[in-house]
């Protein structure tokens, strides 16, 4: 028999049907109960990565302040928009002196850095909360459950513990934990920093590099020799101490960048000879390049939208598009599927969240793109013009192109020889007139159209009126007031 026992994998399954995951004992069953530690060194990742590294902060910043910028939308089970709600009001105003942008960047942040974040509801247990916190996520820790999904969540910090219990069938409770996928963690995200932090250290070395090249008066070391002094037959080198003395007297006077050029005086039987490495030699510039390329890559942002020197308005604008549909977004997706989840059904049943795209500047061109896809599919005949405003967002509506005034005029025309169905029915179709008209008022209708190309309101109820009251020899009604009377 083995060290570990695995009877609990052959217990007999229960007579009821099994909700809970197979897999879920097994992962939880050297821990239940206990808190699972991450091996990873959050602080590190931090220090390194966002608060030492340009590249790497500007990433996160870029990702972070973006998502939280978005704006929010909530539509009911009909799919129709909310346009108040009490949980707008609260992701608009998450907690006392805390902006929602502010809260949910930090959000968006930690789940960067850490690969995992979590934000806390305050108020009544399956209530709409009064309150969002988000925690600093290595001061939290998942407490193990039975079924393979944590039963509670422990925050310590400086001394104080504090423990959220959770329903250990569905994970649901005060804390919302939002993590990255891990291939090798079953309880913590896969910190994006870990994929880049080979490009980070290669990009803090050539910066450290560089700021020790400027130190040492932007070029690089020489040697100062001491030639051997003959003293009789002998030829002694310089003592141990002169040698050390020498060095620090050069570090004084010579090194940094107040000194540089600055005149070197020796004594004695001394010489400068300068090293063969010249600064270009020395350059890490394309190092460091190439390993800012290598941290974009890992956070998936375009690399000419941080590292300079490449850019365009046309190709920045491109790559703007780039970072908001192939990492933003998703992970905006990712937020916003834990908050539908967690926090929306404690408002109630059905409700669903959702960002504005039509309000985000970055996706113009998909926009564009969209509108004139749909306008060339309409045009060609394949949808109509409902199915058109329909892709583009747009309520129905009768009229959708502009009517054209030369076949107004030429169906007016022929009323005599083919009746008034044609010009009523092209009329109609445009909205130009409704459906309880009479033949009269559709001719007048149309008469004060092609004189005014786009009749105003009052047009038409003035050619109406004229078409209801005929002259009194029986002709046509007399449209000449109406070029007296304001157009719109």
């Amino acid at each position: 028999m083995g060290i570990f026992s695995f009877s609990w994998l052959r217990r007999s399954p229960p007579p009821v049907e099994q909700k809970a995951s197979a897999a879920g004992a097994a992962i939880s069953s050297c821990g239940v109960g206990q808190p699972a530690w991450t091996a990873r060194d959050y602080a590190g990742f931090a220090e390194e990565a966002y608060r030492r590294n340009a590249v790497a902060f500007r990433c996160i910043k870029m990702i972070a302040s973006g998502a939280a910028a978005a704006p929010w939308l909530l539509y009911d089970r009909a799919g129709s928009e909310i346009e108040r709600h009490p949980l707008l009001d609260l992701l608009k105003r998450p907690a006392p002196m805390t902006a929602g942008a502010e809260l949910f960047e930090a959000v968006y942040a930690y789940l960067l850095i850490s690969g995992n974040s979590y934000i806390e509801a305050v108020g009544p247990d399956r209530r709409p909360p009064r309150e969002l916190w988000t925690l600093r996520p290595d001061r939290m820790r998942v407490i193990v459950g039975g079924s393979g999904m944590p039963q509670g969540y422990e925050y310590e910090a400086y001394g104080y513990l504090h423990r959220w219990d959770a329903d250990p069938l569905t994970g649901n409770g005060p804390i919302c934990h939002i993590r990255e996928f891990n291939p090798l963690d079953d309880w913590y995200g896969m910190s994006r920093v870990e994929p880049a932090a080979y490009g980070i250290d290669r990009h803090n070395a050539a910066s450290a590099h560089n700021k020790a090249l400027l130190d040492n008066g932007a070029r690089p070391s020489g040697a100062l020799i001491f030639e051997p002094v003959k003293v009789g037959d002998d030829a002694r080198t310089a003592p141990e101490q002169i040698l050390k003395n020498a060095e620090r007297d050069l570090l004084d006077r010579h090194q940094g960048p107040g000194n540089a050029g600055r005149p070197l005086v020796f004594g004695g039987n001394v010489h400068w000879e300068s090293m063969g490495i010249t600064p270009r030699d020395m350059d890490f510039n394309v190092g460091k390049d190439d390993a800012a390329r290598d941290i974009c890559n890992a956070f998936g942002v375009p690399h000419l939208l941080v590292v300079p020197g490449s850019e365009t308005y046309s190709n920045i604008r491109d790559a703007e598009l780039q970072l908001w549909e192939k990492t933003i977004l998703p992970l905006v997706d990712r937020v916003l599927d834990s908050l539908n989840m967690w926090l929306a059904p404690r408002f109630g049943d059905g409700l669903r969240l959702d960002i504005d795209k039509d309000e985000i500047s970055a996706l113009e061109p998909r926009r564009e793109s969209k509108r004139k896809t749909t306008i060339e599919l309409f045009e060609k005949g394949l949808i109509d013009h409902a199915e058109a405003r329909a892709a583009l967002q747009y309520g129905p509506k009768d009229m959708v192109r502009n009517p054209d005034a030369s076949l107004v005029t030429a169906l007016a025309d022929v009323v005599q020889t083919v009746g008034i169905a044609p010009l009523a029915n092209y009329m109609r179709s445009f909205g130009l007139v409704g459906e309880d008209v009479t033949d009269a008022e559709i001719v007048a209708a149309a008469d004060a159209f092609v004189e005014g190309a786009e009749p105003s309101a009052e047009e038409e109820d003035a050619a109406l009126a004229l078409a209801r009251d005929p002259a009194p020899d029986g002709g046509a009604a007399n449209n000449g007031d109406l070029d007296d009377q304001p157009r719109e």
